[in-house]
């Protein structure tokens, strides 16, 4: 599968995996969650950004699934697409597949979407996406984790936090004097949104 060769190890986070995806490397089945809800965030948008999302563009479409009917969301993802040879369907807000206790698909809407994972369209690339943790216990995560490219937002380490804006820093061609990168760090708590933000 081409998503294999995205697939980020344990010293990688989410968006250093993103930051190298595109439209045309998207796979099957995607998979954007996450529990820090800073990098979430700019996962997010970055994802958003780096899959060339266009809400006038007729080779996506987005679906606010807190908002959205699942009958209509599944009409589209099962329909082939018709201005290009593949198109990308988004279910954002999707919290089925989180631990959270909000619920948007019935038992026998999450069966038919189960089914759907077990043998997708291959013209649709289906992306997921929530803020908050993956519940491992449900049968769709399984699926997902089995299946899909799953890129989760975890709280990071200091150290993964320190080498990621480092790296971001050094490609920006932005240099800290001594101490001042580490004081950055502690007075943002090590949190990544308020780094990302400073």
């Amino acid at each position: 599968m081409l998503w294999q060769n995205f697939c980020y190890n344990k010293t990688m986070i989410a968006m250093e995996t993103i930051e190298k995806l595109s439209k045309e490397s998207l796979p099957t089945l995607t998979v954007l969650a996450g529990e820090d809800l800073g990098q979430y965030s700019q996962a997010k948008e970055t994802f958003l950004k780096q899959i060339g999302f266009d809400p006038s563009d007729l080779t996506y479409s987005y679906f606010d699934m807190s908002e959205t009917t699942y009958q209509e969301a599944e009409l589209d993802l099962e329909s082939m697409p018709f201005f290009a040879d593949e198109k990308v369907v988004i279910f954002d807000h999707f919290a089925d597949m989180t631990t959270a206790k909000k619920s948007y698909l019935d038992e026998k809407e999450l069966k038919r979407l189960e089914n759907y994972l077990e043998s997708p369209v291959e013209t649709t690339r289906l992306v997921l996406m929530s803020a908050g943790k993956l519940d491992g216990k449900r049968r769709l995560v399984k699926l997902l984790k089995r299946d899909a490219m799953v890129l989760e937002a975890s709280p990071l380490k200091d150290a993964e936090l320190r080498t990621y804006f480092q790296k971001q820093a050094h490609q920006e061609g932005l240099t800290f004097d001594t101490g001042v990168f580490e004081e950055l760090l502690i007075k943002s708590n090590f949190d990544f949104s308020d780094v990302q933000k400073t």
